[in-house]
This record gives structure tokens, C-alpha cells and sequence, in this order.
């Protein structure tokens, strides 16, 4: 019995639960950049809908060629459904405001500062945590034309 190899059987039967461990550890290592990897994709795909149902809608005021409501309202929906089961809180309540903004007359303007306040949180999401873009940056880029802008932020009061 004394010359029975514990010491022996002791390390392989360790060396064994090691490599199985460490296999384990990046097995699901992989498996969580996977999840990530598909996750970042359903969001991609949400937030560049959202920004083409913008810009699309915009086009077609400046063309003439006018969106038809069941299209709109399907890419508005599809857009719901992605948000609802892909963002974040934040994101997700900044596009309730939005949208919410949209019905309210009183407020016929102030959609353009929660809508550009969501693509900051978008592009925040989307790896750009340290954006140094500001609502005016949005609407410059969106109206093209400083003096414009800056009529528009006097009659409607921004500041």
C-alpha cells in the first residue's frame, strides 16, 4: 500500500478538473461575446431604422413624395417591438417621450430636442460613451444653415 501513487493520482485527477475548468470559463467566454455580438447587431438594426424613418420622413416633406401611413406605421411599429425588447431603460423611456411628443400640439417643435436627445443616448449605446455632441451639433447637421438655426431657436424659445 506504500508504494500506491496518491501523490500521482491526486495531480491528474486535478490537472483534469483545470483543464476542464478553464475549457468551461472559455466556453462561456465565447458564448457571451456571441450574445453580445447578436445583441449589438438587433440594436444596430433598431437605431438605424429609427434615424432612416427620421431622415426618410424629412426627405420626403422636402420632395414632395409623401410617406404613405401603413408603411410609416409599420416601420414605427417594428421599430417599437426592437426597443421594447433590445434598449435600455433610458432608451427606451426617451423614445416613449418621443413618440408621445409627436401627438401633442403644444409641443409641435420640441420633438426635434427629445428625438436628437435619443440619438445622443442611441450613439451613447452604441459605443460612443464619450460624445461631446450637443443638441445644436444635431441641428446644425439637420438644417444646414447657421443663421437658419439660429431663427428657429429664437421663435421657438431654445436656448
Amino acid at each position: 500500500m506504500a508504494d500506491f501513487p496518491f501523490k500521482e493520482i491526486i495531480l491528474l485527477i486535478l490537472g483534469a478538473i483545470s483543464t476542464y475548468l478553464i475549457w468551461r470559463v472559455q466556453y462561456q467566454k465565447e458564448r457571451i461575446k456571441t450574445i453580445e455580438s447578436q445583441l449589438s447587431d438587433k440594436k444596430f438594426k433598431i437605431y438605424s431604422d429609427l434615424l432612416y424613418l427620421f431622415f426618410d420622413l424629412s426627405k420626403s416633406n422636402k420632395t414632395g413624395d409623401q410617406m404613405n401611413e401603413k408603411e410609416l406605421v409599420n416601420r414605427v411599429y417594428d421599430i417599437k417591438a426592437g426597443i421594447f425588447l433590445y434598449t435600455s431603460d433610458e432608451i427606451f423611456n426617451k423614445f416613449t417621450q418621443w413618440v408621445t411628443s409627436l401627438n401633442d400640439p403644444k409641443n409641435a417643435i420640441d420633438h426635434f430636442k427629445i428625438y436628437f436627445e435619443l440619438m445622443l443616448l442611441v450613439r451613447k449605446d452604441m459605443g460612443n460613451i464619450k460624445t461631446q455632441l450637443r443638441i445644436d451639433d444635431f441641428m446644425l447637421f439637420y438644417m444646414q444653415n447657421h443663421e437658419e438655426y439660429a431663427k428657429f431657436k429664437k421663435m421657438h424659445g431654445w436656448q
